[in-house]
């Protein structure tokens, strides 16, 4: 049940396109019970692509390759999979047949260099009529699926077909059972000083952590033939673990922070107004990226000016000459005014210096400030980012986090208070 993947392309190999292929089906086959011996990246070669079949028949049961089958000069997996394998090169009449239904569909004509697509190794099976793929099978009996490099179609063919036809063939007796969690606040190292020793006594349970920035993602994994015990193992550790983390963990699952804390703005029927200005909008893209999201959040601002700030949100020119618009004072009333203009239950405000010019001795570059505005009144905080590489970009993101992960804490708290 050991699979590899290969993944075909020069632009892959010089690094102008991200492979997200190989992540996704690891992504989704591994926790089936599938491992993995390799993931090799080739370029458009007819030896790489012939030493990456080698290398990968010798190693695995079954082998999965992405990419290389469309009809440029440089689409040449098809025909390096026919010489590899000692088979001559012919139109596939089936796959002529599905491209002209699939560009029918679009009140298209089949367009000139199209039938490239339909040239496969002889004997191959066509996958679908949607798209290109194929399949050979070796004289070992090892199947080798020969998948497009367009990651929707991709994805498609191997959810539909690839992995209903791996799981009928192979069945494995253990499956990977695993659990994961999003921390906000600390790094790697400090997550990993406070774990220490939470999986003594449980053999088995690796742990495995995941920076994403700005979040780290941990999670648990364990091999088993007993996916329920497993996952009830599991969940227990994530409670151990959390309680360790002192409210750091922010989202569970596949779940984002702008996730947790839109679960918890429509449990506690809350409504929310964004004022933002070094993150221009961020916070609010963040928020808007869940489905959903209409039932609490009304509006956001993006107060990148003085005058935008006093007009829009009512902060007093004072306030500014006194404090200047990256103050505590500031970021308190333009959370206020945007939940007085909105008339919502809270307002959430972030104003700050992101870089990287614009900072002084008293507010460098990261000094960044919030304000969460609710019923009893506005809370203000205060932090200094440190950038790297790309400095400005990763404050807005520290900042937009922050920003919601005050607003988490919150509902937290509100959650607390008005619990029966």
């Amino acid at each position: 049940m050991r699979g590899a993947i290969i993944c075909i392309g020069d632009e892959l190999v010089s690094g102008r396109v991200a492979d997200k292929n190989s992540r996704y089906a690891l992504a989704r086959l591994s926790p089936l019970g599938f491992q993995f011996a390799s993931v090799l990246m080739v370029g458009d070669d007819m030896e790489a692509i012939a030493g990456a079949l080698d290398q990968a028949l010798e190693q695995a049961d079954f082998v999965l390759v992405s990419g290389g089958l469309g009809s440029t000069d440089d689409d040449i997996t098809a025909s390096a999979a026919a010489r590899h394998f000692g088979l001559a090169l012919a139109e596939s009449r089936r796959m002529i047949e599905n491209l002209r239904e699939c560009f029918a569909a679009v009140g298209r004509a089949l367009p000139p260099g199209a039938e490239r697509m339909a040239q496969l190794p002889q004997g191959a099976e066509v996958l679908d009529k949607a798209c290109a793929g194929f399949k050979l099978t070796t004289p070992a009996e090892q199947p080798v699926y020969f998948l497009p490099g367009v990651p929707e179609e991709n994805r498609r063919l191997l959810e539909r077909l690839v992995m209903p036809a791996l799981l009928e063939r192979f069945a494995p007796e253990q499956v990977m059972v695993s659990r994961k969690f999003t921390v906000f606040g600390l790094g790697e190292s400090q997550i990993g000083l406070r774990l220490d020793g939470l999986t003594a006594g449980y053999p088995g349970v690796s742990v495995g952590f995941y920076p994403v920035f700005p979040c780290e993602q941990v999670v648990l994994s364990l091999r088993s033939a007993d996916p329920e015990g497993a996952g009830a193992l599991l969940e227990s550790l994530v409670e151990e673990a959390s309680h360790r983390l002192e409210g750091l963990v922010v989202a569970h699952g596949r779940d984002t922070l702008a996730d947790t804390v839109a679960q918890r703005m429509l449990a506690e029927g809350l409504t929310l107004a964004l004022a933002e200005s070094c993150t221009g909008g961020l916070v609010g893209h963040l928020v808007t990226g869940v489905a959903g999201s209409s039932g609490f959040f009304d509006r956001g601002l993006v107060t990148y000016s003085n005058r935008a700030k006093m007009e829009l949100l009512g902060v007093k020119p004072e306030t500014l000459e006194a404090h200047g618009a990256v103050s505590a004072e500031t970021a308190a009333e333009m959370a206020a005014g945007a939940r007085r203009e909105a008339g919502t239950d809270l307002g959430l405000a972030v104003t700050g210096i992101a870089g990287p010019d614009g900072g002084t001795e008293e507010k460098p570059v990261g000094t960044v400030y919030f304000g969460l505005a609710a019923e009893g009144g506005v809370k203000t905080l205060h932090r200094r980012f440190m950038g790297f590489m790309g400095a400005r970009d990763q404050i807005k993101q520290l900042s937009a986090h922050t920003a919601l992960d005050l607003l988490r804490r919150y509902l937290e708290d509100h959650a607390l208070l008005h619990r029966p």
